[in-house]
């Protein structure tokens, strides 16, 4: 993979291996933040026009629980509140990225990203890392560390390390475009 500057745009070579590993993430991404479609609709037709989610609850999951953070950790009442608000928000824009880069990515080998779809892909890739890195119980001291091959999980940290890289990049080139 290679990404580079072009005026206001950002070009990116994929190699159809690394196409597919994103859309495979995408694809679990989209399982982790979509909606329950099983909750029963909001009855309260101006509170699903805003977003307002009456049965919003505190997700059991480490990593639903660090993409969808208690906004007041020391008040639960106050970040179930903040919950009810924001969460469908939330998961509605992680549920966006995702499909906005499988778009991006189909049948392609060169992207060509305008600034709207730098930001997607930057959102989305900051989603996957939260994701990873939970599974993964990384800790700025400790996701750096030297790792063997025969570490079972050597791969999953390489993945890591990988979409970081790529993350970083899109990042710095995005900032130098943008100070232009």
């Amino acid at each position: 993979m290679e990404i580079n500057p072009d005026g206001e745009n950002i070009v990116i070579l994929i190699e159809p291996f690394e196409a597919k590993i994103l859309s495979d993430l995408a694809h679990q991404l989209l399982d982790i933040t979509a909606p329950n479609s099983e909750v029963v609709a909001n009855e309260d037709p101006l509170a699903a026009l805003i977003g307002i989610d009456s049965q919003a609850e505190k997700p059991t999951d480490p990593i639903s629980t660090r993409l969808f953070p208690d906004a007041y950790p020391d008040d639960p009442e106050a970040s179930m509140e903040f919950r009810r608000f924001t969460e469908c928000s939330l998961r509605e824009t992680n549920v966006n990225r995702a499909k906005s880069v499988l778009a991006d990515l189909e049948g392609q080998s060169t992207l060509t990203l305008h600034a709207d779809q730098w930001k997607e892909w930057v959102g989305f890739l900051n989603s996957l890392r939260l994701a990873l890195g939970t599974r993964l119980e990384v800790e700025q001291d400790t996701w750096t560390q030297e790792r063997s091959e025969s570490d079972p999980l050597y791969q999953i940290f390489e993945l890591y390390n990988w979409l970081t890289w790529m993350q970083e990049s899109l990042i710095s080139i995005g900032y130098f475009r943008e100070k232009r």
